[in-house]
């Protein structure tokens, strides 16, 4: 760690309320990727199929094990003295911005395989 061992102590407050952050913010990542299934064309309401559930379900464990990427690497900039508001910021957009088309090809994976 910068700075020796002493540093740990206060870094782990800081690392905490990187997570604690995270998971509020999951809550509006969820709703999005919930949106991207229930309005698949942008403007047009489709309720999934019962046999589209387990498919879903997968998808929705993977996109929120992918969602772990932005606390650990906010977690990293902030060991390394980068703690700001725009790192948060600009994590979880950049992390949006690659779940939805994610999301959507998983989609298409899957009618594909499944017509």
């Amino acid at each position: 760690m910068p700075g020796g061992t002493g540093d740990f102590a206060s870094f782990v407050p800081a690392i905490r309320s990187v997570f604690l952050r995270w998971e509020r913010l999951r809550v509006l990542y969820n709703l999005a990727l919930v949106a991207v299934v229930l309005f698949p064309t942008g403007g047009s309401f489709e309720l999934p199929e019962i046999r589209q559930l387990p498919e879903l379900a997968i998808g929705a464990v993977l996109a929120n094990l992918c969602y772990l990427a932005g606390p650990i690497v906010e977690a990293y900039l902030t060991w390394l003295g980068l703690r700001t508001r725009w790192v948060t910021a600009a994590l979880f957009s950049g992390g949006v911005l690659v779940s939805v088309p994610l999301v959507y090809m998983f989609g298409f994976a899957y009618v594909l395989m499944n017509s």
